[in-house]
């Protein structure tokens, strides 16, 4: 399973939560000014870009923490598999994809215990390949909530209202 390499996934999420962070910045520089000009008696005329800014901050920051958090998910099972590899090696065994196989040729180990750890290791992959496959809706959720969402902050934005 994968979306793209770990490191671009996770660059990208880290992108995103940090634009989340700027507009974010933005949303209290306006804060302050609008704080300002109620004080000198003028109108808040940022009401609108705040709750547009916001709004695409927190769309940006949902779908960048789904993103690294898939990230995560795939390293650590990765390390998994590769100690479950090590495992299955100890028992002449192989993974090939998401698939606990026996590995080519003769065998010492006896048949029986083959088949039992064949069983267990092919349950703990299933395990590993569930997590991601979990974490891969949870992004497949939320760019679908999200997409839509930005859409009409992009749409409102342009027409000023």
């Amino acid at each position: 399973m994968g979306l793209g390499d770990p490191g671009s996934t996770s660059a990208l999420g880290g992108a995103l939560r940090q634009q989340a962070i700027t507009l974010t910045d933005l949303v209290v520089d306006l804060t302050e000014a609008a704080e300002r000009a109620r004080r000198s008696g003028r109108m808040d005329l940022s009401v609108r870009e705040r709750e547009l800014l916001s709004s695409t901050a927190r769309q940006l920051d949902a779908v960048g923490a789904a993103l690294q958090s898939f990230t995560a998910t795939v390293l650590a099972g990765a390390a998994r598999i590769r100690a479950l590899a090590d495992n299955a090696a100890r028992s002449d065994l192989v993974i090939e994809g998401s698939v606990v196989v026996e590995a080519r040729g003769p065998s010492r180990v006896d048949p029986v215990d083959r088949l039992r750890e064949r069983e267990r290791l092919q349950e703990l992959l299933n395990r590993v390949s569930a997590a991601e496959g979990k974490e891969l809706a949870r992004i497949a959720r939320e760019l679908g909530r999200s997409g839509p969402a930005l859409a009409a902050l992009s749409e409102r934005a342009r027409l000023g209202s």
